[in-house]
């Protein structure tokens, strides 16, 4: 939870049951969180080329970025809803208002968003958390165990 000035008037951002059941912010997260936008761009069969997966983390990237103004509207009005009987158009406003006061990017604010979430359990509460690491586990490459050869013969020279 964090508390906010806007103007003259405080307002709570808390990223709870308010915020988990809005599916757009859940969506946009998990999709900026797991950088879906590069594997959207990928071949699925994994035939990519090393020129094919530069320009679909360019792309991909490109995608994030012009996102961002999207994710951080959503994100703040579902933070807001759970302490204020605000609208999307408020809340946009007030988003607006507040990255003004601040002198803040979208790339800030959704920083901001992010670690508050973070902090109030957004991640585990919708089972982003879990997902994630499932992802980075599968992610990963495995390992090969080597197999014991003591077994075999000795191969000798002639």
């Amino acid at each position: 939870m964090k508390t906010i000035q806007i103007g003259n008037e405080q307002y709570t951002l808390e990223f709870s049951f308010e915020a988990a059941e809005n599916k757009a912010v859940v969506q946009r997260m998990f999709n900026a969180l797991s950088m879906s936008y590069i594997g959207k761009r990928l071949d699925l069969e994994g035939k990519n080329s090393k020129v094919e997966i530069a320009a679909a983390m360019i792309d991909g990237t490109a995608d994030l970025i012009s996102d961002m103004p999207h994710i951080c509207k959503d994100a703040f009005y579902a933070g807001l809803l759970e302490h204020h009987h605000v609208t999307f158009d408020e809340s946009k406003k007030l988003m607006k208002q507040y990255m003004k006061e601040k002198k803040m990017s979208f790339k800030g604010l959704y920083e901001e968003i992010k670690e508050t979430m973070e902090e109030d359990g957004f991640f585990k509460l919708t089972g982003l958390e879990t997902l994630m690491d499932d992802l980075n586990v599968a992610a990963k490459p495995k390992k090969t165990p080597k197999k014991p050869t003591d077994h075999q013969k000795k191969a000798t020279a002639k």
